[in-house]
């Protein structure tokens, strides 16, 4: 009983990370732009390469929800769907983002 209580507000905690991430993605996507920071600073890409980061993002998102499905169910299916997405999400981020800054 402990270990399902543990779990649902991990959870919790993982939905509204996820909720929060996807709003800012819609956001950002709304206004044709998207930004994104680390240790060296905050860069912003616009235009059509904005768009693809923001697949990636929705797409790194779906890949995370599915490795979610995979630990209750442990379907292989669920796995290799996991590793497919992020994968392709990968990729998307990374052809946006060098794209966005050429």
């Amino acid at each position: 009983m402990s270990k399902i209580i543990i779990y649902g507000a991990g959870l919790v905690v993982v939905a509204f990370i996820v909720g929060l991430l996807l709003f800012l993605t819609f956001n950002n996507a709304a206004s044709g732009q998207a930004t994104f920071a680390n240790r060296m600073g905050m860069f912003a890409v616009n235009g059509p390469a904005s768009v693809v980061v923001n697949i990636g993002i929705v797409g790194m998102v779906g890949s995370l929800l599915s490795f979610i499905a995979y630990l209750f169910s442990r379907s292989p299916l669920l796995l290799n769907s996991y590793k497919f997405i992020g994968a392709a999400s990968g990729v998307f981020i990374f052809i946006g983002l060098a794209w966005g800054q050429a």
